[in-house]
């Protein structure tokens, strides 16, 4: 993907001012046009040749669409959807998940084979296709699934603009990450006429701004010394490494929270209203907390398309439906991260403390009633942020052997501490400090005082002024693209 379409480039910025601009001097009935043709020139910038797949999958579920609401009978209906699940998940399976298939099956049998005819076990390099992933596939692919489920289920109806339901998938704020917006929230908006909102446009800039502070100031900055370290992870000591996956964790958050509030503020401004992704998931005490504040859109639909409905189908199990449930859909969720064995080890460890929490969920609150709420607060929010810091590790590390290395360095706790800029240690905490304070104080202290929204136009300014201040004098410009793009 080409660098200058970036959410935090000078080139997206100048591009999102010209559409903002143009669209309130447009028509109300033309505008959902300048919003196509912008997001359409916004891919094929960032990804020209791969966009006919994103109109395949666009027209494909469009005709399905259509194909499943005309439809006489459950039998016909459910023929038209597993034709619009085939081609979408076909298309996903195939260009994120193609090599990791040759190589489990076709390089396994060689090594095998070779065991059994030679004893020795060789590590031979993989057969590896060189393919160009589509631009957002997987977002794209997930809201075109949910669109059709929610039409054979009955709770939508089919799109009938072609145009439209183009402009709702391609959508260039929520086009390469997300968030996974559901068609019956998105598509009446295009309809609407919306007014310029000065009030609106203001809490979009703002976010905009707190996006580039958490991606440019935090994100990148925290990247530079986990980079670093894990890198060259056999060098460091439990210590360095413990930090380092710790700072990930907020890496992570920032890199992807921050995306997340440039593409609704982007929206906002333009007068769309996109689902939120993040809800202060570091104020968590649970892990089960966690995931109903982490990447909302993403667990949601989840819960939705796959969680739900294994529970029901297994309600005879009865809790145990729940657990069964647990391990599938984060298997699953593991999986879509990427074809990789690291993300299915995630995925299990998320399944297996959730289903740890649920099935002691009776003797945990007993227990929590011998101890004042901040005690458990306390303990319950170190406990969600040792836990998630773990299992980042095979998030964030490809190779499993590593992985388990720096584990095992981590419960040795040997050596000296990693300490090669004190700045970049003095800014990485003052980041962290910050974008906690801030979830404090939105989660907690909700209606006490407010800095960017203060009544006092001092106050507001000088907010503004300090963010603004900061991104310039310690952001770090050339920390190259945003985490999630890759899913």
């Amino acid at each position: 993907m080409l660098v200058y379409m970036l959410f935090d480039s000078i080139h997206y910025l100048i591009f999102l001012s010209i559409v903002f601009v143009l669209n309130y001097l447009l028509p109300h009935k033309f505008r959902w046009v300048l919003l196509l043709v912008a997001s359409l020139y916004f891919y094929l910038v960032a990804g020209a040749s791969t966009i006919f797949v994103a109109l395949i999958i666009v027209i494909s579920t469009f005709i399905c669409g259509l194909l499943l609401d005309r439809g006489k009978n459950a039998k016909t209906k459910k023929f038209y959807l597993l034709i619009g699940l085939f081609i979408n998940l076909g298309l996903l399976a195939f260009f994120k998940y193609i090599n990791f298939f040759i190589a489990t099956s076709f390089d396994g049998f060689n090594m095998m084979h070779h065991f059994v005819n030679t004893g020795e076990v060789f590590d031979k390099t993989p057969i590896v296709l060189t393919l160009l992933v589509p631009l957002g596939i997987s977002y794209i692919t997930f809201q075109a699934i949910g669109y059709l489920i929610e039409i054979n289920r009955g709770n939508y109806s089919a799109e009938r603009n072609l145009g439209l339901f183009t402009t709702y998938l391609l959508f260039f704020p929520k086009l390469l990450s997300g968030p996974i917006e559901r068609a019956h929230n998105f598509l009446p908006q295009l309809l609407q006429k919306h007014d310029f909102d000065y009030s609106q446009v203001v809490q979009g800039l703002k976010r905009i701004l707190w996006g580039l502070f958490l991606k440019l100031v935090v994100a990148n900055r925290l990247a530079l010394y986990t980079s670093a370290v894990f890198s060259t992870s056999e060098q460091h000591t439990g210590i360095t490494l413990l930090v380092a996956a710790v700072f990930f964790m907020f890496q992570l958050f920032a890199d992807f929270g921050g995306y997340t509030e440039m593409a609704i503020g982007s929206a906002q401004i333009l007068g769309f209203r996109l689902m939120e992704n993040f809800n202060n998931p570091f104020v968590s005490k649970s892990t089960t907390e966690l995931w109903r504040r982490w990447h909302i859109s993403l667990s949601t639909w989840f819960s939705d398309y796959v969680f739900n409905p294994i529970v029901i189908d297994k309600r005879d199990w009865n809790r145990w439906s729940v657990v069964y449930a647990s391990f599938v859909t984060f298997l699953l969720l593991g999986f879509w991260h990427g074809a990789n064995w690291n993300f299915l080890i995630f995925g299990f460890l998320q399944a297996l403390v959730l289903s740890l929490e649920f099935l002691t969920k009776k003797s945990r609150k007993k227990l929590r009633n011998h101890f004042p709420d901040f005690v458990n607060n306390i303990v319950g929010v170190l406990y969600v942020i040792a836990f998630f810091s773990f299992s980042l590790i095979f998030f964030n590390i490809n190779d499993t052997n590593t992985a388990f290395s720096i584990i095992k360095k981590i419960f040795t706790f040997r050596g000296s501490f990693y300490f090669d800029s004190p700045s970049l240690i003095l800014y990485s905490v003052i980041g962290i400090f910050t974008l906690l304070l801030v979830q404090y104080k939105r989660e907690y202290y909700k209606g006490n005082f407010s800095f960017t929204n203060n009544k006092s136009w001092i106050v507001r300014y000088f907010i503004y002024c300090s963010l603004i201040l900061l991104i310039l004098l310690i952001g770090v410009f050339d920390g190259g693209q945003f985490i999630y793009f890759k899913f």
